[in-house]
């Protein structure tokens, strides 16, 4: 195998050329936020690339701003996936973005890769890739890239291979990012209303030891806004919870999802919640 390094740095020069325009690459993610789930979960996530900077997120954030932008009503979304980062062109370090419970976050990250690129290739539609591996995050990832598209990025964090990552997956399959399509933009999109801010909430800058905190915290007492409230009520799967007495077995509902959705990507960075 061979080292990335200096197969990336001659790419820098041209992938400036290269997207002389914003560009946009669409993902297909299959991931199990329940690592016992014989079925995997389906997202679209976006990766958009700048003059400057690299933003990546669940395609439906553009769809849900596209769509306020044309009525002029406001409609918000969180994020199925926790996946909300952006990053300068060409650079490692990220600003990853979460939006736990009723406030909005933000965690910056040093995610420099040190890939292995094998001399393995094979064709994924018109397009001959190259293999490489790494560790990242508590996984064991292989990516594909192609240097068709001489730019080192790739979905989520991946990045700084000699070329595009048209497929990244952990060893267990987990989480399989696969690019399904990719055009140019006319011009770069507006994200501040769901990105750089959550829809007027701006981001208050954490680290993930104090995330963890906060998601046990909400964990312990998922409800602790229903008991200082006279009046709630919550639709869990149509049925509705509107009683004191009741709060104890939404209580039970929350933890047990909460523990069946804590496969996170990074591994590292997971919450161990209590089995009790």
């Amino acid at each position: 195998t061979l080292s990335s390094s200096s197969a990336a740095s001659d790419v820098y020069k041209r992938q400036y050329l290269f997207f002389s325009q914003g560009h946009r690459f669409i993902y297909e993610l299959k991931y199990k936020p329940d690592s016992t789930a014989e079925n995997a979960e389906k997202v679209e996530m976006v990766l958009d690339i700048g003059k400057k900077e690299v933003k990546f997120s669940d395609l439906q954030f553009l769809k849900v701003d596209s769509l306020s932008k044309k009525t002029g009503e406001s409609w918000q979304i969180n994020s199925q996936t926790q996946q909300l980062l952006k990053r300068n062109l060409g650079e490692d370090k990220s600003l990853n973005y979460k939006d736990v419970m009723f406030d909005y976050y933000v965690i910056e990250s040093d995610d420099k890769m040190n890939w292995q690129i094998a001399p393995e290739t094979k064709m994924l539609g018109e397009h001959q890739v190259q293999k490489a591996t790494t560790e990242f995050g508590g996984r064991k990832w292989t990516a594909w890239f192609s240097t068709d598209f001489p730019i080192n990025e790739g979905p989520y964090k991946f990045r700084g291979l000699p070329g595009m990552i048209f497929e990244v997956s952990d060893s267990k399959k987990h989480y399989v990012y696969t690019l399904v399509k990719n055009y140019k933009l006319n011009e770069e999109n507006d994200t501040k209303k769901f990105l750089e801010t959550h829809y007027g909430k701006k981001p208050i800058k954490i680290d993930y030891k104090k995330l963890n905190e906060l998601k046990l915290n909400h964990f312990n007492d998922p409800y602790s806004w229903a008991r200082q409230s006279r009046k709630w009520s919550v639709n869990m799967n149509g049925v509705i919870y509107d009683k004191p007495e009741q709060l104890e077995e939404l209580k039970k509902i929350e933890q047990k999802r909460l523990r069946n959705r804590a496969n996170d990507i990074e591994l590292n960075h997971a919450v161990s919640y209590p089995d009790k």
